[in-house]
């Protein structure tokens, strides 16, 4: 491994478990620019020395406009003077609070330049439930820094409390997948199931399962990979910080495509809850999933938790789930991180579960077909009989499909 390199390896988010080398290029402008090449692909990666050094981030931030390819976007003034900073690393790259005397922002930098959907929230409304990216820096179209303003906000307590925050948490869920319903599209089934094969082959996790997906699973803005750390307390509300949102980390290794249906932003808060030491035993966290759910509903596009949409044999939450499972297995693997594959060990039986429920479907579907047929084209029988042959159809079928219904997977 190259000297240079080895500066790096401790770093929160260097991909540590897949880096096979790593070759530097020139550098553009105070930014270092290197090609990280892993077991699954190259990626481009930034880094600036002494970042954690005002004066050292006001040269890079005033250079920025004289670089190709780089450009300044929202209401970020590249040639304001800043005083102080504060850095912290984490997973996502540097985030950072700087400040002068009249003016404080929050950002991240990120060292993996990611494709995101913070340039276009930033359009959004001002909203008390919600912190909107209101500028940064892009390099060929992808992020690198993103700003939002300072508020004064204070972390989550979770204590006896957590079903009231999780009910806040489903109300806000569901007003930001409203907003996002104006600018949805259709489901992209083939692209959704290119990417869990492309997921099951780098997390290695031996499973495989595909979807059709309903008509009413649209793609969106999603926000990615979403945990407990994006709430935060902002004026005494439960309020959803955007700025670490949007994006998915080295998301060229997976697939480009960052629009996916809203129920995965819930199935990451229910892998969140799963794996928290907040709650202990399982009914404890299915309440709260529960609890989640039912809030969001309150507040999301009806369509989007149609019983079409939540129908597991079509995709509903479990897919989502598994999706969301699958990518943290493969960021585990990056990271060099241990991960509780408890519920990847359980995916046959939730799909043996859900061949079952097709049978009783199916099976229901085929006696009314049947007495349909008999009672239709079999000769010589009076019309009491066949209305006798009909009733009983209808009626196997009935009972069959509420079964089906009430035997179904919930969505939580």
């Amino acid at each position: 491994m190259p000297l240079f390199v080895e500066q790096f390896t401790s770093k929160p988010w260097f991909p540590t478990g897949i880096v096979k080398d790593t070759s530097k290029n020139e550098s553009l402008g105070l930014f270092q620019y290197y090609n990280v090449h892993t077991e699954f692909g190259t990626l481009d990666m930034f880094d600036v020395e002494d970042i954690d050094d005002v004066n050292r981030f006001n040269e890079l931030i005033k250079t920025i406009n004289d670089l190709d390819d780089f450009e300044v976007w929202g209401d970020f003034d590249s040639s304001e003077i800043f005083n102080q900073i504060e850095t912290s690393e984490n997973k996502n790259g540097v985030n950072f609070t700087i400040s002068n005397s009249k003016n404080s922002l929050q950002g991240i930098f990120h060292h993996f330049p990611i494709n995101s959907w913070r340039r276009k929230w930033s359009e959004l409304e001002e909203s008390s439930h919600f912190l909107i990216p209101t500028g940064g820096v892009q390099w060929k179209g992808l992020d690198i820094l993103v700003f939002r303003k300072s508020v004064r906000s204070k972390p989550i307590k979770w204590k006896s409390e957590a079903s009231a925050i999780f009910s806040d948490m489903g109300e806000n869920l569901g007003k930001f997948h409203t907003i996002m319903l104006e600018t949805s599209a259709p489901r992209m089934e083939k692209e959704w199931n290119s990417r869990l094969k492309r997921l099951e082959t780098i997390s290695s996790s031996g499973t495989l399962w595909r979807v059709p997906h309903s008509k009413n699973t649209d793609s969106i803005r999603s926000l990615g990979d979403l945990d407990l750390n994006d709430w935060i307390i902002v004026n005494n509300d439960i309020t959803l910080d955007l700025l670490n949102l949007g994006f998915q980390l080295f998301d060229g290794l997976v697939t480009k495509n960052n629009r996916f249906s809203c129920l995965r932003d819930l199935a990451s808060l229910y892998v969140e809850i799963d794996n928290s030491s907040l709650v202990s035993g399982s009914e404890s966290k299915e309440y709260l999933r529960k609890i989640l759910f039912e809030s969001w509903k309150k507040e999301a596009p009806k369509k989007w938790y149609s019983k079409s949409a939540l129908d597991g044999n079509s995709g509903g939450m479990q897919i989502w789930r598994y999706d969301v499972e699958l990518r943290n297995m493969f960021l585990a693997k990056s990271f060099n991180s241990k991960y509780n594959k408890k519920w990847i060990r359980g995916v046959k039986d939730i799909q043996r579960n859900l061949f079952n429920y097709r049978i009783i479907s199916g099976s229901a579907l085929g006696m009314l077909l049947s007495s349909t047929t008999i009672a239709l084209l079999w000769p010589n029988l009076g019309m009491g009989i066949k209305i006798f042959i009909l009733g009983a159809g209808f009626a196997i079928y009935s009972i069959g499909m509420r079964v089906y219904r009430n035997t179904s997977l919930p969505p939580y």
